[in-house]
């Protein structure tokens, strides 16, 4: 154990410090070159720490923490109910063909939904115009998906191709995308903080043969003859109810 040492002696005695008259004042007291240089060695250390540790915290909330999730959390569907009502009214929908139920997984790094609706509407020339909506929602809760979700820009997810042209979208999010796939596919792609969202869209005709002719044999879908890039507008306006739709209802 180590015992505070002890003061013996007087000033002639070596026991207390000397302070030499240089170092006293005209008045009376004591210069700053009598001051024990161990008070300042210490004051700087806890200055530095102070300001080590502020910066390490501004640092942490820009680069190492979690993303902001903005009160997103997967709840019900985004394909059921009236989610989608935008996109179905600009497609003049008229029955839903299938509706697949959402396939949700919750992990501790990612939240993840899938959900997708069939529509069809007539063609007005006795055919069949039908619609695929494919949903996508990934809450990221540990690492920033910015880079990924830039990087991935342009690509059509699905076979990994270009895309025929991207255009940016304000007013969703920190980051908003419209990429035409193909003359028949369009998709919208929203990130915000840690939430990405993808909402596409594919379209294709089935025309009309009757059953009793040989045609019938042969019939399959076809494309539609127009671009479904118009419908651009109303996916917008449906990704802003899947987005409002899974935030919570504090946020």
């Amino acid at each position: 154990m180590i015992s505070e040492p002890e003061l013996t002696g007087g000033p002639d005695e070596g026991g207390a410090e000397v302070i030499s008259d240089a170092d006293r004042r005209p008045g009376g007291g004591w210069s700053g070159a009598g001051r024990r240089p161990w008070v300042w060695g210490v004051g700087g250390v806890l200055l530095a720490s102070a300001v080590w540790a502020g910066g390490l915290r501004v640092w942490t909330a820009q680069h190492g923490g979690p993303p902001d999730l903005h009160g997103y959390v997967l709840g019900d569907s985004p394909c059921a109910g009236s989610t989608l009502k935008p996109l179905t009214s600009a497609l003049h929908a008229q029955y839903s063909t299938a509706v697949t139920p959402a396939a949700a997984r919750l992990g501790p790094a990612l939240d993840q939904i899938r959900c997708s609706l069939a529509v069809g509407a007539p063609d007005g020339s006795g055919g069949t115009n039908s619609f695929d909506v494919f949903v996508t929602i990934d809450l990221h809760k540990r690492t920033d998906p910015r880079a990924e979700f830039e990087d991935q820009t342009q690509i059509d997810g699905s076979d990994l191709t270009p895309v025929k042209s991207v255009r940016k979208v304000t007013g969703l999010g920190d980051e908003a995308v419209a990429q035409t796939l193909s003359r028949l596919s369009e998709e919208l792609k929203v990130l915000h903080g840690g939430a990405v969202f993808t909402l596409t869209l594919t379209g294709y005709s089935t025309d009309f043969v009757s059953d009793d002719t040989l045609g019938a044999l042969h019939g399959g879908p076809k494309h539609v003859s127009s671009d479904v890039g118009r419908f651009e507008p109303a996916l917008v306006e449906a990704m802003r109810n899947v987005m409002k739709g899974q935030q919570s209802s504090g946020s």
